[in-house]
């Protein structure tokens, strides 16, 4: 499970990112989390890492990407979905100098009334543990 926290909002109704520590405990309890799926529990945000490898640059790129667009297929299909921030690091294994590429992507799920989102509800929305919804990322 990667729920950070719950969605807070400031005085003029904008989404506050969640604190630091926070963010670090969700991305712990991801490593602990030998499923690896996105969750999209509403009124939460939520951190996820897509990653790939590749013997080049080019192919973890390649992989990677691919990776991407199924996660923001499927995360676009959830009302109130709402990308946050997304980092990239990229590293080299110094033995086989096998490239990784890494995207941690921290995101909200709102509620109706606070969403900006306009796609059509998710029949599988909020279901974290529905294993035949999730993306296999």
């Amino acid at each position: 499970m990667a729920i950070v926290s719950a969605c807070a909002y400031d005085a003029r109704g904008r989404l506050v990112r969640p604190d630091q520590l926070d963010i670090g405990r969700a991305k712990i309890g991801l490593d602990l989390d030998t499923g690896g799926f996105p969750t999209f529990d509403r009124g939460h945000t939520h951190v996820f890492v897509v990653s790939a490898s590749g013997v080049t640059q080019d192919h973890a790129h390649e992989r990677v990407s691919e990776k991407l667009r199924r996660f923001f297929e499927r995360a676009e299909t959830v009302h109130g979905f709402r990308k946050i921030v997304m980092s990239k690091t990229t590293d080299m294994n110094r033995i086989n100098r096998n490239t990784t590429i890494a995207y941690e992507i921290l995101y909200a799920v709102e509620r109706p009334a606070w969403s900006r989102s306009h796609s059509p509800e998710s029949p599988h929305a909020g279901y974290h543990r529905d294993r035949g919804a999730a993306v296999h990322v």
